[in-house]
């Protein structure tokens, strides 16, 4: 709508106070169309950056929404923009969370029904408003979001994400001091924003001349995921209390979508309540047909705000359009289509008996369908933190200049003599050895192309403590979740590694805390790999059957 059309048919309330239990009022936006004599049910969005932007970056404008046929409220939670109080991220969002959706069902013009919306920050202030079952709560369509706080969000096989952490503290700390019009403050932060190099190399993590906020030191210093600050805060800790229906919207390119798809499975098995699971290849933003270095072409424009208010309309509204069967949509890179699966399809391989194909390290970089047979020297390389191996961004993005460091270890299959498509979460059995006593294990998948582009599909880490140098270990690794196709005539490839800076946080290899190291303190591990028969190191990949009945094209 332009902004004539925008007049026409909407009205909008600004910074309309709502009271928390305790005392202390949140702003926030409502749309409303106009001409509309019956009652209607309310799309909340909560969010820590700001009412004006509403998460358009990837939605459309709350007003678009009201035009369906709803009131729309856009919040400021505590502590941000207009709305009182103090913001430390998620702490308050449980009780807020509540209050304000009982303050919606009971808005003028408002049927009592309320659903949530929002990506990100705002999707998991979806999961702790539904963990506290608030009256009037309906359903809730929480996107690229996660129960979990830990793993899923901020740390990663329990590796800090380093290089969200430092962007989103920054970010959060500037939005704090530009809503308290801290000067010079506010425009220091931004200005580092613009200019993120020397921070994220700095030692200690954190060691610069910039007061981030109190959370951003809690982040590094809590780096067990079994601490009592994070089960205070992620709604995982609550989920006995979760029983909503949910549109769950991920992409696969995003760097939570390991957060998306746990949350998927989670719910389904807490509650009957219809759980839908919708993922594209998009990143975490923007949500679009490019992804990274590849073009999906036109099926992978995503259709969310439809599916939205689909969703929406048959539970808020009643509206029968077939939007809550229970397959699972998901597009499918190498193909560029979509395809739907069905629940059992998605679980554990192994649990449901269904066995993951296997490939299996050889000498000579190869990846092969057979165990190694005979014994064979590991593959060695040496890691030193001083010069952590470099990554991408996560997605896809050739991986060729990084796998040509002397620190990685490659692996390659065969041409393929037909499509290899995968469905879920793979995994990596390794065998191997480091001289340290701690250290990091970083295993990319990876698509090589006729024209020997290396597209990085998922990756899988894993931080390790308290090793035996000298003995050989098992590790699994778990992947990201993917739905891919190795075409004909492509390859499938692995490296290995022991760093992806900045994406995690590069390991010194010592047993001291990641968040105080400093250079004196890095020690170089010689790391060893192994494919013999005694210790096979092998690729596990959930594959599914392009062909069978159980799976079918989606049509646009």
């Amino acid at each position: 709508m332009g902004l004539r059309s925008f007049h026409q048919y909407v009205t909008v309330e600004r910074q309309v106070l709502a009271p928390m239990r305790d005392g202390v009022q949140l702003a926030a936006d409502i749309y409303r169309p106009k001409g509309v004599d019956t009652l209607l049910p309310v799309l909340l969005m909560r969010l820590p950056y700001g009412r004006a932007i509403a998460s358009t970056v990837v939605y459309a404008h709350p007003s678009w929404y009201a035009h369906q046929g709803f009131i729309v409220v856009v919040q400021d939670v505590r502590g941000c923009g207009k709305s009182a109080g103090e913001f430390y991220p998620f702490r308050a969002e449980y009780e807020d969370g509540y209050d304000s959706v009982a303050w919606c069902s009971n808005l003028p013009g408002s049927n009592g029904k309320v659903g949530m919306y929002g990506f990100s920050y705002q999707g998991i202030t979806q999961f702790q408003a539904a963990v506290m079952q608030p009256p009037g709560l309906v359903t809730i369509c929480p996107a690229m979001a996660s129960l979990e706080l830990y793993e899923g969000w901020l740390y990663w096989g329990g590796a800090l994400g380093w290089e969200f952490a430092l962007t989103w503290g920054l970010q959060l700390s500037q939005h704090q001091a530009q809503f308290q019009q801290q000067e010079p403050l506010a425009t220091q932060l931004f200005t580092a924003q613009q200019n993120l190099s020397p921070y994220l190399t700095a030692l200690p993590l954190g060691n610069f001349q910039l007061p981030l906020a109190e959370f951003f030191g809690d982040w590094l210093a809590h780096d067990q995921a079994d601490h009592a600050y994070w089960q205070a805060l992620q709604p995982l800790a609550r989920i006995g209390n979760y029983d909503l229906p949910a549109l769950h919207i991920g992409g696969w390119a995003d760097p939570f979508i390991g957060g998306t798809w746990s949350a998927y499975q989670v719910t389904s098995q807490q509650t009957p309540q219809p759980q839908k699971l919708y993922i594209g290849p998009w990143q975490h933003l923007p949500w679009r047909a490019r992804v990274g270095e590849l073009d999906f072409g036109e099926f992978a424009n995503p259709q969310v705000d439809q599916l939205q208010v689909d969703w929406f309309n048959y539970w808020l509204k009643g509206i029968e359009n077939g939007i809550a069967t229970p397959l699972q949509q998901f597009f499918c890179t190498g193909r560029n289509n979509w395809i739907s699966l069905s629940l059992t399809q998605l679980s554990d391989h192994e649990q449901d008996g269904r066995p993951f194909s296997d490939l299996y390290l050889h000498s000579q970089a190869k990846l092969e369908i057979f165990p190694p047979q005979a014994d064979s020297l590991p593959d060695v390389y040496v890691y030193d933190p001083r010069t952590p191996t470099p990554t991408t961004a996560y997605g896809p993005y050739d991986q060729t200049l990084i796998n040509q460091r002397w620190d990685v270890l490659n692996y390659k299959s065969d041409r393929l003599e037909q499509e290899v498509m995968v469905g879920g979460v793979a995994r990596f059995e390794l065998f191997a050895v480091s001289s340290a006593i701690a250290t990091d294990w970083v295993v990319k998948l990876y698509d090589i192309y006729p024209d020997q582009r290396q597209i990085l599909i998922t990756m899988a880490v894993q931080r390790c403590q308290d090793l035996s140098p000298e003995q050989v270990s098992r590790f699994q690794l778990d992947f990201r979740p993917i739905c891919h196709s190795f075409a004909l005539g492509h390859r499938i490839g692995i490296a290995i590694a022991s760093a992806a800076f900045p994406l995690i946080d590069r390991h010194s290899n010592s047993s001291n805390h990641p968040a105080s190291q400093r250079v004196s303190e890095m020690i170089e591990a010689t790391q060893r790999i192994y494919h013999s028969p005694g210790f096979a190191s092998k690729l596990r990949l959930p594959t599914v059957q392009p062909k069978s009945s159980a799976i079918a094209d989606v049509e646009e």
